[in-house]
């Protein structure tokens, strides 16, 4: 019985057909800023997890951070641009109540420079909804901040229960 080959590509023939087809769309998607290592980006221990309560029902919500993606990009002026995803898992318990409701999480950040000298701080917050019969979400908030060479990122949550 003759067997037949049904590839039309060979192992390597595919690996170069597939990293011409990435190296094009990095190249594509390249503009003018230069892309850097990112400054570190950290949550103080009591920051990390917080507990908030839902708009309607004042659940309790079990808030913390479930990771963080940044990519930077250098300035004109020196600084660097980073463009964050904060995740987080959300977490209620349906025993408490099930029905639908919004939570808002209330968070802080510092951009601090290379000596720890806060240049600045923000408060603000990320609204996220629960459906009916659902316990726990995994959100990811987009944030960007400017900072100096040498700097970081603080991220905290803030409880308001």
């Amino acid at each position: 019985m003759k067997q037949t080959n049904f590839s039309k590509f060979s192992s390597s023939r595919l690996f170069t057909s597939l990293l011409g087809s990435v190296l094009l769309a990095t190249a594509a998607c390249s503009g003018s800023d230069d892309v850097v290592v990112c400054p570190s980006v950290s949550a103080p221990e009591q920051g990390a997890r917080a507990f908030v309560l839902t708009d309607d029902n004042k659940q309790i919500v079990d808030a913390r951070f479930n990771g963080v993606r940044a990519i930077c990009s250098s300035q004109n002026d020196g600084t660097i641009k980073m463009e964050i995803k904060a995740g987080f898992k959300l977490a209620r318990n349906l025993k408490q109540n099930a029905s639908a409701d919004v939570v808002a999480i209330p968070l802080m950040s510092a951009v601090l420079d290379a000596n720890d000298v806060v240049i600045s701080n923000d408060v603000f917050g990320y609204r996220n909804g629960f459906a009916k019969d659902v316990a726990k979400l995994y959100p990811v908030a987009d944030m960007k901040f400017e900072v100096p060479v040498g700097g970081r990122v603080v991220l905290s949550l803030r409880p308001n229960h």
